[in-house]
């Protein structure tokens, strides 16, 4: 369960990045956190001023997880229920701002990106974090690692061509790819601040 923590280390640009538009994104708004775990990012939400921030899940275990860490900590302006990502009961043109933080190649995108959009107001904005199909150390690392995901989690990794049916539904404004080597960094630390380095580089490379 925890045999990927430690690549998770890496990544404190691109969480800085996703912290800064919940926090900008949920202020004075109804915010959902999609597919919410245990619930860290609707917290933040609520934390950041959101008028009703959301947590949706599968997980019953998790939503307790959320619930009681939401209680602990006070927030009024927060609620956790069950619900399926693919159909989530949830008003028409209902939700300001959706975060979905590694979630959609859970999905079937067929049914979760129409969902979205559903539930989505007009003007409304989605944060969505995922790892595609094109990184070669994560396609080794998932090659070498077999037992680690589902079958339909080896077979729905998100590529372009997802996003370009979500095109279908949104207007994606804005595509930022991250931490291209640095996951190495995950195994080999010492190498942490190089790779970060070189990454700063790649990213901005075009392709």
């Amino acid at each position: 369960f925890y045999g990927n923590k430690k690549y998770y280390k890496v990544t404190a640009r691109s969480n800085a990045y996703v912290d800064d538009w919940v926090r900008n994104e949920s202020k004075d708004k109804v915010f959902l956190d999609f597919c919410c775990g245990q619930g860290e990012n609707a917290m933040k939400a609520a934390k950041s001023g959101a008028k009703l921030s959301l947590g949706i899940d599968i997980s019953s275990q998790g939503l307790k997880v959320a619930r009681d860490s939401s209680q602990r900590e006070g927030l009024n302006n927060i609620r956790f229920f069950q619900a399926d990502a693919e159909n989530t009961k949830l008003p028409d043109n209902s939700i300001d701002a959706i975060i979905c933080s590694g979630v959609l190649h859970h999905l079937d995108m067929s049914y979760a990106i129409p969902e979205l959009r559903r539930i989505l107001k007009p003007g409304g904005k989605i944060l969505a974090i995922e790892a595609l199909d094109y990184n070669p150390l994560i396609k080794l690392y998932r090659l070498i690692t077999p037992e680690m995901r589902t079958e339909w989690g080896k077979a729905h990794i998100l590529s372009l061509k997802d996003i370009r049916f979500s095109k279908r539904f949104f207007d994606i404004g804005d595509l930022k790819f991250w931490h291209i080597t640095a996951y190495a960094a995950g195994k080999f630390p010492i190498f942490s601040k190089p790779l970060d380095l070189l990454d700063r580089f790649l990213e901005k490379v075009p392709l």
